[in-house]
């Protein structure tokens, strides 16, 4: 199991496939280039390619207002709204712009580790929020430990060294404001335990419940929920207010405004049993938090929870059992939980290009608009818009339907593909192939689209293609950029034949480019990958 697939097997389809699921696909252009790579040099080539983690992220800087030295929040709602739409279109631009797979990663990221802008409290919001997605794309770069963090405070280095790793952003995670306040962690205390965050620890970030690839003996009780919450107490958030004081910035040297700290007087400091463990494997008592994740990491449960949601997201929905074991074995006992080498012995498998896993997923919203923009080689549209979009598709970024994510298509909760979600979703590639703006649902938005930038049609669908005549090779052309793996039924043709060569004979060629376009990306085979 998990064997590399034989350099013979190296095709077009199956370059397109891992170019799609390790970022969001490629140009005409790039896909020829990766698939040239691989033939020329080796599968293990093209797929290290993938795998750079030279990404610093320094296109997608933060907004403006993240590194003043009062507080960014402001008083008025209007200005927190703002610049939550600042957040949101910083956190699409990163997608969009940043290193494929690094972009990607973020995405699971943001969705493994769901946080609630309404719980966070608007003291911490933006710049909890912005602290909290910088933690996370950076551990979807890989970048090493060391590198200046932009703001202190946020983010608590731990020894064991580097970004990119599973385990060190658990224990980033449970340092972090935005995970704190989501999870309501600054008000555990010894004598008021709250079992929160010590319940999704394990739950959700890092044992699962559940899963079919579960056995009896892993199960973790109700007990050990207790023992992490007791291990995970006292942790305080020393408020971003500026000149407000508190014993945080009593300590010597002071703790700068927004920073996450440890009040002893708070923290239950008692020995704990978790998991079957009375200690530390070195010797020494179970006490803190960062026990508490470093003995989650030393169980077969966690690297089987991981494997089985890696693998879901990436490849398809329904890992074998064995599968499951055998991504287990690589990710714990191989890689030590680091993340881009796990992920390259998925890349490499056969069964990451098996049939049943090549278009076997369906698009998110967030794919859907990334991929749009990557494929038409346009802008975003504007940081109103794109608020709008998610809204209308039930995919707010920092508003998950709950501290699970977003769930499954099938799965209950479900809104980003919901009938209304659908029909928006159908209509939205106008936005870009005819400029209709009418489906925003304000007309603020509706005006901060009016520069917004037109298609180089000249590039998607070049002049001589466009004769009716030309129409095969001008849906050749079309399909290789936004379907390359998908093969039209022989109606659809005739349908989207007719329909070109319609609006072509009535508005012009341009027109019927146009046309084609937005129907290619509303069709039902547009939203699977």
């Amino acid at each position: 199991m998990l064997d590399p697939l034989p350099q013979e097997s190296w095709t077009r389809r199956n370059a397109n496939h891992l170019l799609q699921r390790a970022g969001f696909g490629g140009s005409p252009d790039e896909q020829e280039a990766f698939y040239q790579l691989g033939s020329e040099q080796g599968i293990e080539a093209a797929v290290d390619s993938l795998l750079e983690t030279s990404e610093d992220w320094s296109s997608v800087p933060w907004p403006f207002w993240a590194g003043g030295e009062t507080d960014p929040n402001g008083d008025d709602y209007a200005g927190q709204a703002v610049r939550r739409r600042d957040v949101t279109q910083w956190y699409f631009e990163c997608l969009t712009e940043g290193q494929p797979l690094a972009a990607k990663l973020l995405k699971f990221f943001a969705d493994h580790f769901a946080i609630d802008s309404a719980t966070i409290n608007q003291y911490y919001r933006q710049i909890g929020l912005l602290r909290y997605f910088e933690t996370l794309r950076r551990h979807a770069a890989g970048n090493v430990a060391g590198e200046d963090h932009p703001f202190e405070g946020d983010e608590r280095l731990v020894p064991d060294g580097h970004y990119g790793n599973f385990r060190t952003l658990v224990n980033h995670v449970s340092w972090s404001i935005a995970m704190i306040r989501t999870l309501d962690l600054y008000v555990s205390t010894a004598n008021n335990i709250n079992e929160n965050f010590g319940r999704e620890l394990l739950e959700l970030f890092s044992f699962g419940i559940g899963q079919a690839y579960t056995d009896l003996d892993d199960e973790y009780t109700e007990e050990d929920v207790v023992a992490a919450a007791k291990a995970f107490t006292g942790r305080k958030i020393y408020n971003f207010r500026w000149g407000v004081r508190n014993d945080a910035a009593n300590q010597n040297p002071p703790l700068p405004p927004a920073s996450v700290y440890q009040n002893n007087n708070q923290q239950d400091n008692s020995a704990k049993t978790f998991y079957g463990s009375s200690s530390m494997p070195g010797g020494g008592n179970i006490v803190d938090g960062d026990d508490i994740i470093e003995l989650i990491f030393q169980t077969d449960r966690c690297p089987k929870h991981l494997s089985w949601k890696l693998w879901r997201y990436f490849a398809s929905p329904d890992p074998s059992k064995e599968l499951v074991a055998a991504l287990a074995t690589r990710m714990r006992d191989t890689h030590d939980y680091e993340i881009r080498p796990f992920l390259k012995d998925i890349f490499l498998s056969s069964e990451f290009y098996d049939e049943s896993v090549l278009n076997a997923q369906i698009k998110d919203a967030g794919d859907y608009l990334v991929c749009v923009t990557k494929q038409l080689g346009t802008q975003l549209p504007t940081r109103d818009a794109v608020e709008d979009i998610m809204q209308q598709l039930g995919y707010e970024i920092y508003f998950p339907p709950s501290i699970a994510g977003w769930p499954e298509p099938d799965g209950s909760g479900n809104t980003w593909l919901s009938t209304g979600a659908m029909v928006f979703r159908m209509n939205m590639a106008s936005i870009w192939s005819h400029h209709n703006f009418n489906i925003f649902t304000t007309g603020r938005t509706r005006n901060a689209m009016a520069e917004f930038e037109e298609v180089d049609w000249n590039t998607i669908a070049p002049p001589h293609l466009r004769p009716v005549e030309n129409f095969p090779l001008l849906l050749e052309a079309l399909l290789g950029r936004m379907l390359p793996n998908r093969e039209l039924r022989k109606s659809q043709v005739r349908t989207l034949y007719d329909r070109y060569s319609s609006v072509s004979s009535q508005l012009g060629s341009l027109e019927g480019v146009k046309e084609l376009v937005r129907l290619i990306l509303s069709l039902p085979e547009y939203q699977i990958q």
